[in-house]
């Protein structure tokens, strides 16, 4: 499972990544510097509906699109709190098992 939800996280991660080159490549930032785009697969297709449903990647109507650089600027602070709540998470799990190793190895 860990190494399934790894290369998962991994493919998110690079179809994000290829989406950000697309429009950094085309400087696509602005509405006029709007550019088409197609997900090249399902996980691009998953990341892309979500930089738009988030209000990141906006379409000028006519099926040309743009990245807002601030909308973009708040997903990955949300994201990275994200993170460091699931690394919070997974340090207190990982010291209450150590305290519970610690208190039945001495019963």
């Amino acid at each position: 499972m860990a190494t399934s939800a790894s290369t998962v996280i991994a493919a998110a991660g690079r179809a994000r990544r290829e989406i950000a080159e697309h429009f950094e490549k085309n400087n696509a930032y602005a509405p006029e510097d709007a550019v088409a785009f197609e997900p090249s697969g399902p996980m691009q297709r998953r990341q892309w509906d979500s930089l738009v449903g988030r209000g990141v990647a906006r379409s000028t109507g006519d099926g040309r699109y743009w990245i807002d650089r601030e909308a973009q600027r708040l997903e990955n602070e949300r994201r990275r709190a994200a993170a460091f709540v699931m690394l919070k998470i997974l340090l207190a799990a990982c010291a209450i098992g150590m305290a519970v190793a610690v208190i039945v190895s001495r019963s």
